[in-house]
């Protein structure tokens, strides 16, 4: 099965396809791991999983006829693979030709004899993508090792899928960046084209030029214009490859002609782009395309002049074009955009009348909007001030509403305005009112005008009718920008076809922009004001949850003893500090973490009275205010409530997580009368119910005092002991199973207190951990443990490897590599008999800098070690990226080796993992000759524990590497290894 794993991972770095990576770990699978059958199966439409991979024996049925459904209701879905793919877990039958489930694929006679099956799910995201059926000829073989082999074999190849699906990605992403760098490309040369052309067809050759030299995705460009008096459109020019020919086909915008359907027929007759991305397989193309014709895109644009369409600027993609691009269709639209404005440059007529009375109507609504004090007030007198000053028939201020599918009439004036409010304007491009001047206006962020309105009515299908009298015939619909993008549309409309020039345009653009000048003005405003109240608010709560702060927490407390002053009664104060959260941030990321806090917040707020009151202090520090309590009982029972409400689980990124609360009460006026001393109080109670195991409370009193008073002690003699010389190293032995001789140590650290005698380390390594002494003293550690090594090689005895423990504040250090680097220096110990252990948490905190750091450490000959490992979140995909040496099977495997047959499972899993990534592997806290036995028979490579030797001091470690080595046993002399099995529990210097 390993061979299978090992070959699964080769195909994986070797296969850039989904399907034949399926058919590769099939292949190991029968070929390697020595199953009968197996097969890969995705699910498709209807309910069905699709065979795409098989190997083995599977009886000679057609592939094809191989079909599994993962519907509850189908004779195919009993069987494993359709519960597997709806559970995500796996499915086994370990009794083949004996399971009631799977008697439909017994019956059938092509089915070959199996003894047993399994069903595995590929996952993404927690959801099933496929699943693998795994077939063996042996009843009752498939146990929880393989299971687990398999599981792992799976999750291999679910991660191979992602990199090849994210591959795939960044193809498509390359490509569409490439398409539109063309593109733009093509853009920029246009508009140097159109400045440069002296006249209409000149410059209609230069922009096709200009589009066919864009870029390599870009293979040729033409230009049609509608002939007068005819639906036909006339050959204006052309550039590029393969455009022999094009001079010659006809191209109609009658809708009734096939001639006139395609891509230029709707683009010209709705002054839309049009796109195929492959004109050899769109039937709309059909009409045009020969046998010979290679696959490629294609795109028409139309060309306006006046609102009005006067051709269509086709665009050819030199291959087939990527799926739908906005940002392209966008610069395909700015190409045909700028050749519709050259057209007009060419033709411009005076109209300097008109001009004038737009300017005077610029010079009232300026005045309009210095003198507005109001927004409704600026609508109105904008509407009136342009209408008055240009002689528009209506000039209306169109707002967009969040939610809402209809623009509302904010302003509108002129002798058509009681038209423009009968009327329904909306910004929805799939709603008949969202297709004219002012929804595309509005959706482009552009000016939309249109010179023939009852044209351009007729082609977006104007839902109302044209009236005869005082209806107008031109319009022009410009964006209003406000502080957020794109508020709504002025509209101005007029009564004469072609009224609106690109002068006049220009015009109304400067207009248009002032008011939304003064749009935005009152948004700051707005925005100030909210402001205020946001600065207001952050300051007195947890921008988090949105519990109040501390800020907030104190006010409220001193109101709350204000209250029980005044009427005589109580109230309590309690701090809520949660367990192992600093785990969970550690190993799912921050995010994690905050989603935790905001569940915890929730359901803090769900279980208490709406006249109690919950803040959060920072990080994972909650406090609860009691008001008006009776004793010390309904106190309690409320803070048992809260406990209660912790503990059910949740889920956070993909795991099922629990946390607790440990909760420290302080009642007024019993234990303080004011607010500063009822939440110091509290807080030294909860810190005495974390000592007490945890996920309990603790109401304050005068031996809690005592106790902080002597944490307090403890941490100032913490920072002297290595002053005074107080620390000590004592080293356990490693022996090497191949050898049966000692081989490394691992340095274990001791404090020798004056007054309360030695001291466990886990009496002080977490206080040291916190308080940041961990950093000086870890460095005490390895300096002091490579000079002992480096001694005893003076002293002629053989070369062994020293370990050294790494806490997590020393592994996030910003000088461990400069400390390293001294320390072998100072001390000449070469790097490669130093060893630095790690916990697979310290990584998970931010896994690129861990590596880094790893790296880094490696690039100097130290080796490392992965502590504690089974423990964390393991995964070869995972050990792959650290670049370790050595794993320790954590002692909670190791214990009860000889009574628990998980236990004994996961252990010999383990070894074998380390094996097939070349690794050594240590257990750890042998304690037992049954222990040593079973891991000498499955070849693990060295041990360490009381079996062999307790932590000695450096003096007796000669003794231990003399060659009269003849029994497992390294105890000095008359100890026994079962006299310190109580002792078994964890000594490490870094933690």
């Amino acid at each position: 099965m390993y061979a299978a794993l090992s070959a699964t991972n080769e195909a994986i770095l070797r296969t850039r396809a989904p399907e034949e990576l399926f058919q590769r770990v099939c292949d190991a699978v029968v070929h390697e791991g020595g199953f009968k059958s197996a097969a890969a199966l995705v699910p498709e439409q209807n309910n069905w999983l699709r065979l795409v991979a098989i190997a083995g024996d599977y009886g000679g049925k057609p592939v094809s006829d191989i079909r599994m459904s993962i519907s509850t209701r189908s004779d195919r879905e009993h069987g494993l693979a359709g519960p597997a793919f709806r559970t995500g877990q796996p499915a086994i039958s370990n009794d083949y030709q004996h399971d009631e489930k799977l008697r439909f694929w017994r019956d059938d006679a092509s089915e070959p004899t199996y003894g047993a099956a399994a069903a595995v799910p590929m996952l993404k995201a927690g959801a099933s993508t496929g699943v693998f059926l795994f077939y063996v000829e042996e009843a009752y073989s498939l146990n929880h090792e393989i299971i687990g082999l398999l599981k792992r074999l799976v999750e291999n190849v679910s991660f191979a899928l992602g990199n090849l699906e994210a591959e795939a990605e960044r193809q498509r992403a390359e490509r569409a960046r490439r398409r539109a760098s063309d593109m733009f490309a093509a853009l920029s040369a246009t508009n140097t084209a159109i400045l440069r052309s002296r006249n209409v067809n000149e410059m209609f050759q230069l922009v096709c030029d200009s589009v066919a030299k864009g870029g390599q995705s870009l293979g040729a460009a033409a230009i049609f214009v509608k002939e007068p008096d005819t639906p036909l459109l006339k050959f204006a020019a052309a550039s590029g490859g393969h455009i022999a020919g094009i001079e010659g086909i006809t191209l109609s915008i009658d809708p009734d002609d096939k001639y006139g359907q395609g891509l230029h027929g709707p683009a010209f007759r709705e002054q839309q782009l049009y796109i195929s991305h492959d004109v050899t397989t769109d039937p709309r193309t059909s009409p045009w395309i020969q046998a010979d014709t290679f696959p490629h895109g294609c795109a028409a644009v139309p060309l306006l002049k006046g609102g009005q369409s006067v051709g269509i600027l086709l665009i050819f993609f030199a291959r087939t074009s990527g799926r739908k691009d906005e940002g392209i269709k966008q610069l395909m639209m700015d190409i045909a955009e700028n050749v519709s404005f050259g057209l007009d440059l060419f033709e411009r007529e005076d109209r300097q009348q008109r001009l004038s009375r737009m300017f005077s109507a610029l010079s009232a609504t300026n005045e309009a909007i210095m003198r507005a004090e109001t927004r409704d007030e600026l609508y109105q007198m904008v509407c009136e001030a342009a209408v008055k000053g240009a002689k528009f028939t209506s000039t209306t201020i169109f707002l967009a509403e969040p939610g809402d599918d209809f623009f509302r009439v904010a302003g509108s004036a002129g002798p058509n305005v009681d038209i423009m409010r009968s009327r329904r304007y909306s910004p929805r491009a799939d709603f008949p009112e969202g297709r004219g001047l002012t929804g595309t206006a509005y959706r482009t962020g552009k000016p939309s005008v249109a010179n023939d309105t009852r044209a351009n009515e007729k082609a977006v299908r104007w839902p109302y009718p044209v009236l005869p009298r005082r209806s107008s015939k031109a319009g022009a619909a410009l964006p209003l920008y406000g502080q957020r993008g794109v508020a709504g549309v002025l509209l101005f409309m007029a009564a004469e076809k072609g009224a609106f020039t690109d002068e006049f345009v220009e015009l109304l653009q400067r207009l248009a922009e002032n008011v939304s000048h003064a749009l935005r003005t009152f948004d700051r405003a707005d925005e100030q004001r909210e402001a205020e109240k946001r600065i207001e608010y952050l300051a007195t709560h947890d921008s988090l949850t949105g519990l109040p702060n501390r800020v907030m927490f104190n006010q409220l407390l001193d109101q709350s003893i204000k209250v029980a002053r005044r009427n005589a009664s109580k109230c309590a104060v309690l701090f809520i500090d949660l367990d192992r959260f600093k785990i969970i941030n550690d190993s799912l990321g921050h995010a994690a973490g905050d989603a935790l806090l905001v569940e915890v917040a929730g359901r803090l707020r769900s279980c208490l009275r709406e006249s109690d009151v919950v803040a959060r202090l920072g990080g994972d520090e909650f406090v609860v205010i009691l008001n008006d309590v009776r004793d010390r009982n309904a106190i309690e029972a409320t803070g048992r409530k809260i406990l209660a409400c912790l503990l059910p689980s949740m889920h956070l990124e993909g795991h099922e997580c629990r946390t607790t609360g440990s909760i420290g009460i302080a009642i007024y006026p019993d234990n303080g009368t004011d607010a500063q001393a009822l939440t110091r109080n509290a807080d030294i109670a909860m810190y005495a119910a974390k000592e007490y195991g945890k996920n309990d409370l603790r109401f304050f009193s005068s031996e809690i005092t005592s106790q902080s008073i002597e944490r307090l002690m403890l941490e100032a003699n913490l920072r002297k002991a290595l002053d005074q010389n107080q620390f000590a190293l004592h080293y356990q032995p490693k022996l090497d199973v191949a050898t049966n001789r000692v081989n490394s140590v691992e340095a274990l650290l001791r404090w020798a207190h004056p007054d309360l005698g030695d001291l466990p380390p886990m009496k002080f390594i977490p206080l040291a951990e916190e308080t940041g002494l961990i950093i000086p003293i870890g460095r005490w550690v390895l300096r002091t443990a490579c000079a002992q090594n480096v001694e005893w090689q003076r002293q002629g005895l053989p070369e062994i490897t020293m370990a050294v423990n790494l806490s997590p504040r020393q592994f996030l250090d910003e000088n461990l590599l400069r400390d390293l680097d001294e320390v072998l220096h100072e001390t000449g110990l070469a790097p490669h008999l130093l060893q630095l252990e790690i916990t697979e948490s310290m990584v998970m905190q931010n896994v690129e800098q861990g590596i880094r750091v790893l790296d880094a450490i490696r690039s100097r000959g130290v080796r490392l070690a992965i502590d504690d490992f089974g423990t964390g979140y393991s995964s070869m995909s995972l050990m792959k990226q650290f670049p370790i040496d050595t794993i320790k099977i954590d002692r909670s495997f190791i214990r009860d080796l000889a009574e628990n047959e998980e236990d004994r499972a996961i252990t010999t899993a383990i070894i074998s993992m380390g094996k097939a990534l070349g690794l050594t592997v240590v257990a750890e806290g042998v304690e037992t000759a049954e222990q040593d036995a079973f891991l000498r028979h499955r070849a693990c490579d060295e041990l360490q524990g009381h079996l062999f030797s307790k932590p000695v001091p450096a003096a007796e470690i000669p003794r231990l590497l003399t060659p009269q080595v003849t029994s497992p046993s390294l105890q000095p002399q008359g100890a026994q290894a079962g006299r310190h099995k109580q002792n078994g529990s964890r000594e490490r210097a870094g933690r």
